[in-house]
């Protein structure tokens, strides 16, 4: 009996991982998504596993590809939703959910020719699922969830963990404003003042290590990717390294890691924060503000939530973004890449090293 058909009857065993688990009710879950779908749908949704789709990382509301939300009944969005929350924690499925509502107050902020021509877009129901290859335990798939600020792509190897990115949350506007109904509502209010708090507890010399030359409106040198081309090369570790810092440093940072990967079920964020506590080399963290004056190009004046932040994390192979560099610091980009098993790459190369496929 495979784990999958064990885990749907309830009769797995207590030895099984909770990565193992995840990823066999994914399995299970998924198929019986697809087999909701009607004709149409289905065409809509499915490519092969190899397609290149499968590797386009698209950050803007624009050239998406798949099944749209509102091409689904009331029922699948909401099977649909469930299969969602097995790999984002409750708080990141409700970051998700916040962030397609958004569509609205980006609409109403928009103004000009460019707010007619994009208000038709901006709709909380548009929003694709893609689908490569067949679900199920026998073989590799995938699946990529997106539209304006938010990409989930996740891929199941057989008896492999689960990969769960490149993830990409944005923030727009990053706090409503006080003349709309939602006034004050902030989608990723923790990661930013965690990082706050965390920069303003450092000394002055501890920010020299961490700081990066500030450049204004996203064009930071940096490995974030935001168009299609999602090759991605991490720099050599640099800047503070957490474990240069003191006791009281080290948890604010910790904190801030681990708001940043609750976005992710458990066993997903369990697995991404071992690279982030130094167990598999350097842990880093650079960052880059505003310039107000002499005294924060100093490292010296505060640091606060508002102003124009870039900060990126870095450990293990993965890199953790947080871009909320444009002029009014009203549109926020974070992104979690692991270059090397982005889309799965590296757990699919080791699938297929260790199986026969000749026959």
């Amino acid at each position: 009996m495979s784990l999958a058909f064990a885990l749907l009857l309830g009769l797995a065993p207590q030895t099984v991982s909770a990565d193992e688990a995840l990823r066999a009710r994914l399995d299970v879950g998924m198929a019986a998504y697809v087999a909701s779908l009607d004709e149409d749908q289905a065409e809509s949704a499915f490519y092969d596993f190899d397609d290149d789709e499968r590797f386009d990382l698209r950050l803007a509301p624009l050239g998406l590809e798949g099944l749209r939300i509102d091409e689904m009944t009331d029922a699948q969005w909401a099977a649909l939703e469930g299969l969602l929350g097995g790999v984002l924690s409750p708080s990141g499925l409700e970051k998700m959910n916040t962030i397609r509502s958004l569509e609205r107050e980006v609409a109403d902020t928009e103004n000009g020719f460019f707010g007619f021509l994009m208000d038709r877009i901006r709709l909380p129901g548009r929003y694709f699922l893609a689908l490569f290859g067949e679900p199920g335990p026998g073989s590799p798939w995938g699946f990529r969830f997106d539209g304006h600020h938010l990409s989930m792509n996740v891929t199941s190897i057989p008896n492999a963990k689960l990969s769960a990115t490149p993830l990409f949350f944005g923030g727009q506007p990053r706090v409503v404003p006080a003349d709309l109904p939602r006034a004050g509502l902030r989608v990723l209010a923790d990661e930013e003042e965690l990082a706050v708090a965390f920069l303003n507890g450092l000394t002055k010399a501890e920010r020299a290590v961490a700081a990066l030359p500030w450049i204004e409106g996203s064009a930071i040198n940096r490995p974030m990717s935001i168009s299609e081309d999602v090759d991605l090369v991490l720099p050599a570790p640099s800047g503070l390294r957490r474990s240069d810092l003191d006791d009281a440093s080290r948890e604010r940072f910790d904190s801030l890691v681990d708001v940043l990967l609750g976005n992710y079920q458990t066993a997903i964020a369990d697995e991404l924060r071992s690279g982030l506590r130094g167990n598999h080399g350097p842990v880093t963290f650079v960052y880059a503000a505003a310039v107000d004056g002499d005294a924060e190009a100093a490292g010296e004046a505060p640091v606060e939530s508002g102003k124009a932040l870039y900060y990126r994390i870095q450990g293990g192979g993965l890199s953790i973004e947080f871009d909320d560099t444009a002029v009014a610091a009203d549109h926020i980009h974070l992104v979690y890449r692991h270059p090397e098993g982005d889309f799965g790459r590296d757990l699919l190369a080791e699938h297929l090293a260790e199986s026969d496929h000749s026959k």
